[in-house]
Formats: structure tokens, sequence, C-alpha cells
């Protein structure tokens, strides 16, 4: 009997020897994204299954979660116990969460973070402590519509002031609506980007209050030009007041029925679908040849403080930082790496952007590093909307809004 037993016993454990070490190594990683599903794809899906080929003892769970939801749905669990393991992030998650000690710190001494050029690394840092891995910088340009520009014999995206009325003038004198230039997004974009070009202050300055919007000389010229691209016939204010800049806005340039518009790289492969749409992303254009390439830092992978797998997703964080992994999100997402290799998925028709990025026109959208309060976005845009429906309001009337939002996010 005592021998049977002991039989039994050996039995258990050479089973137990044989499998308890592949369960145990085996880990499930729970990362949430606002990208990564049917609409927005990422590229995630793809990498993602090639991440778990090349390592067979994690699986990924890829939860995805609105933008928006992400603000209400992930602070609880990185509160409670049920905290993902991976999540993607931006800056303004990065501030909060960061902060509050709910990311782990992914330090400034591992291979990716000492190839984030040193302008950037210093907007994404907090002090000594680093919680984020960047992805990907997406550019926000002009969509120029060149079969419409080619019927007015023009052969090229305006880059310059002078180019832009003069091809304005030449659109609509033919009967085509020049540009969508809507207070919601592309008025801001367009302000924002010849604002900032003509400033003798960093935006940072602006964005603390050291220094007012409405004293700054920069911002009061680019109220200016607004109005001299009304007189210009670039864009009627009254015609484009319904326009949604988020669906009618996309909807009507992508229909061929305005010329230009000042938008986000994300749009190109949904245009590009678009059977017949001749069009090419350029530079915002500005005082200098090259136009000013506004560009975007938007999303990043943080680990949370409270993982139970922070080894795993300390690898999934380190495998995207590859650049062949990296390159598959950035052409499908049409970006830009943000290290130092240069690498792009941007397309052919983004030619004239990657000129003026390659021509020192970079600018950096100031609220996505929090050079700028986020509060003062929505404000822009507001006061834009109000302003291009009555451009005789003051440029003062207009900053002092801003002025405003700053000194009330203190």
């Amino acid at each position: 009997m005592k021998r049977t037993t002991k039989t039994l016993l050996s039995g258990v454990a050479l089973l137990s020897l044989l499998a308890g070490p592949a369960l145990a190594q085996q880990v499930t990683l729970d990362v949430t994204a606002w990208k990564g599903n049917e609409a927005e794809p990422a590229g995630l899906p793809e990498l993602i299954e090639k991440f778990e080929s090349e390592h067979p003892e994690i699986d990924v769970e890829l939860s995805y979660i609105g933008r928006l939801d992400t603000d209400t749905v992930i602070p609880p669990r990185l509160q409670g116990g049920d905290a993902p393991d991976v999540m993607m992030t931006d800056m303004p998650l990065v501030k909060i969460w960061g902060d509050a000690g709910l990311l782990k710190d992914l330090g400034q001494d591992n291979e990716w973070s000492s190839r984030i050029p040193a302008e950037l690394n210093a907007a994404l840092s907090s002090g000594d402590a680093n919680y984020i891995m960047p992805l990907e910088v997406i550019g926000m340009g002009n969509f120029v519509n060149m079969g419409l520009l080619n019927q007015v014999g023009i052969t090229e995206a305006p880059t310059t002031i002078e180019e832009l009325k003069a091809t304005c003038g030449a659109l609509a004198d033919a009967g085509i609506n020049p540009l969508i230039f809507t207070g919601g997004f592309s008025a801001p974009l367009f302000l924002i980007a010849n604002g900032i070009e003509g400033s003798d202050v960093a935006p940072e300055v602006l964005g603390s209050g050291e220094q007012t919007f409405a004293e700054n000389a920069s911002f009061n010229a680019g109220i200016d030009l607004i109005r001299e691209l009304q007189e210009a016939k670039c864009f009627d204010p009254d015609q484009q007041a319904g326009l949604d800049p988020w669906s009618t806005a996309l909807n009507e340039f992508s229909g061929g029925n305005f010329a230009m518009m000042p938008q986000g790289a994300w749009n190109i492969g949904a245009f590009s679908q678009v059977e017949g749409l001749d069009y090419v992303f350029a530079p915002i254009p500005s005082a200098q040849d090259s136009g000013v390439a506004l560009d975007l830092f938007g999303i990043g992978w943080s680990i949370a403080a409270r993982s139970d797998q922070q080894e795993a997703a300390k690898t999934f964080v380190d495998w995207f930082a590859k650049p062949e992994n990296l390159q598959v999100m950035l052409d499908a997402e049409s970006a830009y790496s943000p290290f130092d290799d240069g690498a792009s998925g941007t397309p052919d028709l983004a030619a004239p952007y990657d000129a003026a990025r390659a021509n020192g026109g970079i600018i950096n959208y100031p609220f996505a590093l929090l050079q700028w309060p986020k509060p003062l976005e929505g404000e822009i845009w507001d006061s834009l909307t109000g302003f291009l429906l009555d451009t005789s309001k003051s440029n003062e009337e207009v900053l002092e809004r801003w002025d405003w939002a700053v000194e009330d996010a203190q």
C-alpha cells in the first residue's frame, strides 16, 4: 500500500514538474488603447500577432477604450486592484497619472530613450522620470486638391501667405471654393502655426501667462492675417458656419467641394480611398518659404505602477520601440517616428509636408506637449468661431479670452 501511494505521489510530482514551469511562465498582458479597432486599426492587430509569435510565453489581450472614455474608465482601475498592465497614453494623461504615482517610471537609461531628440525628450519627461514610450508624431498641415488647383493653372501647393492669397483669388474667380476655415479646428491650426512661428518668445512662456497673448505682436498679426485671407476671398465664414470640422468639413473636402483644408494627416488613409481625389498633404502656409509643419505628438505606451506583469509589460513596450516594428504603425497612421532615425510612414503625396520638415519648418503643437493648458484649446476654438462670424471684433477681444483661459488654468 505504501509502495502504491509512493508511486502515485511520484506520478503527481512528475506531472507537476513537466507542466508546472510552463504554466507559471505563461503571462497574459492586459493592454488598453484607443486605437486598434476596425475604424482605426493603426497596425495594432498585425503588430500584436507578430509580438505573440516572437514571445509565445506572452498573450496580449487588447481592449479598445475611446480616448474620452479613457479619462473616466481607467483611473478607478489604476487606483484599485484591476490595473491594466500597459495603456495607450498621451501627455495630458501622463501628467495626471504620473504625478499621482499611478504609472511606472520607465527611466532614462533604456535603449529607446537615448534615441528621442533632446527637445521632445525634455517635453516628455517629468523631471528625472519618464512615464511614456512615444509611438508616433503626426503632421497637421494643409490638404490641397491639386485637381482643382490645376484647373486654374496652379501646379504646386502654396507654402507662403502670398502664394495662398494668390491661389485663393484664382480659385474664387473660377467659382471654386478655396479654403475650409472652420473656427473649430482649421482656423486655429493656421493661427497657432503662424503665431508661434513669428513669436519672439517660446510657446511655454505664453502658456504660463508670463507673457499674454493680447500683448504678443505675432498673434495680433495672425488675427490681422485672418482678415487678409477673408479679403483675398479664401473663405466665406457664413458659408462655413455649419461645417463640423470632424464630419461635414471632411466630407466637403473629400467630395471635391473645397480646394484646401488645414487638418491632420490621420485623414490620409480615408482620403486616399476616395476614387479620383487628386490631393497632396502640404505644410500650413506662413511667412517662411517652407511653411509650417505643425507636428502633433500623439500617443505612447505607459505601464501601470500596480501591474502584476512588470517584466512582460516592459518587454512589450521595448519591442514597439524597435524601428522595424514601429514602422508598421507609422505606415498605417501616415505618421513620423518620434525617434532620431527619421523614419516616416507618410506616402508620396505628403512630400510637400516632408520637405517643410526637412527644411526646418517644424513647430510642435503646444497642447500635445503641455506647453499650453488644455482648457485653452477649447477657448481658442470658441473664440475664433465667434470672430470669423464678425471679423470687426478687435484682436484684444479675441486674445484676452485666451489669456483668461490661461489664468483660470493656473
